[in-house]
């Protein structure tokens, strides 16, 4: 017997149209608003990326997109000033860039 997933499941009568709304409208009610940092957690985040390129420590960069928080593991390669970013070479060298103004937390692991 062939099992067909989540189609055995869903009931006749609701289209595809119908069903990416019902997909949106879940995505939609999972969003959470950005936090708003004062001075102090700016110059804790600020500190600790300095502190984590000068002694080469990985870090885990906790940043907001599209209404949620995305943890980031790596190392910090670069601080672009000029363009308002960080650069972080997680463990596959792949490199991530993330904008100051999304950066949320930041640990030394």
């Amino acid at each position: 017997m062939k099992d067909r997933g989540i189609m055995k499941w869903m009931p006749a009568f609701i289209q595809p149209e119908q069903m990416k709304m019902m997909k949106e409208a879940q995505a939609d009610y999972y969003k959470v608003e950005k936090p708003v940092l004062d001075e102090h957690e700016i110059e804790e985040i600020n500190s600790t990326i300095l502190e984590a390129m000068e002694f080469t420590q990985e870090v885990t960069v906790t940043y907001f997109e599209n209404g949620s928080f995305k943890p980031c593991m790596g190392y910090i390669h670069f601080l672009d000033q000029y363009n308002k970013h960080i650069r972080v070479v997680d463990k596959f060298e792949e490199v991530h860039r993330i904008k100051f103004e999304d950066i949320i937390n930041v640990q030394i692991i």
